[in-house]
């Protein structure tokens, strides 16, 4: 989908297109610039445990946290890890994203914003994975069927992040993508937990010059 080029200039874009939330930091980085700078030795460390291209993509994705907690006027410390998502220390609220060697992130105070979620895709999906990501009631989303499989990507990036955005405040009830429910809300969506009709994100969307998206999501208190 992206040139080596057009992945160098995509960072360049972000600083223009991404979240101007009140209190929240945004942030990217990516391994075009070499070696991550950003990131602790505490951190350091437990990327040398990990396979390539997974270490890769965890010191991009801190360093853009590092970045982003710190636009926010927030410290963090060493963000290591609980499972798969990230061990963020008390009264911050952040989320991570990566994919073809760039990582963005969304950082902000816990009191503020219980729960945040960004998501990037550079990588196309295949029109044929719509019933993973979409239920029945939402395939009208996808509109004509010229534009559907670009269509397709950015739902997928909204509910990734809305799904990041969520499932710190439903717990386990929330399995998977097609457990959320979008509904068009202006340039974006709103996003709804299924079983948990009380809990909604509003997901705001930017579609990426020759195809991906990036999609940021703030939980409603």
């Amino acid at each position: 989908m992206h040139s080596s080029g057009t992945l160098r200039i995509l960072p360049r874009f972000f600083a223009d297109a991404g979240p101007r939330i009140p209190g929240v930091g945004f942030a990217v980085a990516s391994s075009h610039e070499g070696p991550p700078v950003a990131v602790t030795d505490e951190e350091r460390q437990l990327a040398r445990t990990m396979p390539q291209p997974r270490r890769g993509d965890f010191l991009i994705g801190r360093s853009a946290l590092h970045r982003a907690a710190r636009a926010a006027g927030l410290s963090t410390g060493p963000v290591l890890c609980d499972g798969p998502r990230p061990r963020l220390p008390g009264g911050i609220a952040a989320s991570i994203s990566h994919s073809r060697g760039i990582a963005v992130a969304v950082a902000g105070p816990a009191d503020r914003y219980p729960a945040l979620g960004v998501d990037l895709e550079l990588t196309e999906l295949p029109l044929r994975a719509a019933h993973l990501v979409l239920g029945e009631p939402e395939r009208p989303l996808l509109g004509p069927a010229r534009t559907a499989a670009r269509r397709l990507l950015t739902l997928y990036s909204a509910k990734e992040a809305a799904f990041k955005a969520l499932s710190p405040l439903t717990g386990p009830a929330l399995r998977g993508l097609r457990d959320l429910r979008l509904t068009p809300d202006g340039a974006g969506y709103l996003a709804r937990a299924a079983g948990h009709p009380e809990r909604s994100a509003r997901v705001s969307v930017r579609e990426l010059p020759q195809g991906g998206a990036l999609c940021w999501a703030l939980a409603h208190p």
